[in-house]
């Protein structure tokens, strides 16, 4: 039954939408929650996309390419993150790092859960370091690109690091701080 009426949801959606000359608003493969929200609630850009407790650093990364484009983005992984970063993977419980694969572009997007707050301190001191290396080498290779490092950042939270060079710093620190 459950599953009849989920189709026939689906069907419905696709039908409004085939009628109409705007595109829908969600992808096809859309979970769309039926809970009732509280009608008081109207702050609906400023929601984290996931409650603090359950976000992993996927989730984080999600949310900010979700609204902001890093071109030609390449997932660094356990494996190949020290040709990037000098953290000390032992440390790290959860981590999302992409970056631009062509190398064409400064923007970068990482976010590190560490066992602990010690190791996250050193950790962000070594994504302030590589935050550091790449306005060096962005400032004579693609000056254009500089405003994307101009404002970029590096936030500690508790055992989280993030960082962002991007072409909508501010926004994708909101996420961040958000979920954070």
């Amino acid at each position: 039954m459950k599953k009849s009426i989920a189709i026939a949801a689906v069907l419905s959606v696709l039908l409004l939408a085939s009628c109409s000359d705007e595109q829908p608003t969600a992808p096809v493969n859309a979970t769309v929650d039926t809970t009732s929200a509280d009608a008081s609630d109207t702050s609906e850009s400023d929601a984290p996309a996931e409650p603090a407790a359950d976000a992993s650093a996927a989730d984080i990364t999600a949310a900010v390419t979700a609204e902001i484009e890093i071109p030609s983005a390449v997932e660094k992984n356990a494996d190949n993150i020290g040709a990037f970063y000098d953290v000390d993977v032992s440390a790290v419980t959860d981590m999302s790092v992409l970056i631009c694969g062509s190398g064409a572009y400064p923007d970068e997007l990482a976010v590190f859960k560490f066992t602990d707050a010690e190791a996250a301190k050193t950790g962000a001191e070594a994504v302030q370091k590589r935050l550091d290396s790449q306005i060096e080498l962005y400032s004579d290779y693609t000056p254009d690109e500089m405003y994307k490092l101009e404002d970029a950042f590096v936030i500690t939270k508790d055992n989280w690091v993030a960082m962002a060079a991007c072409s909508d710093n501010s926004r994708a620190k909101e996420i961040i701080e958000g979920m954070l």
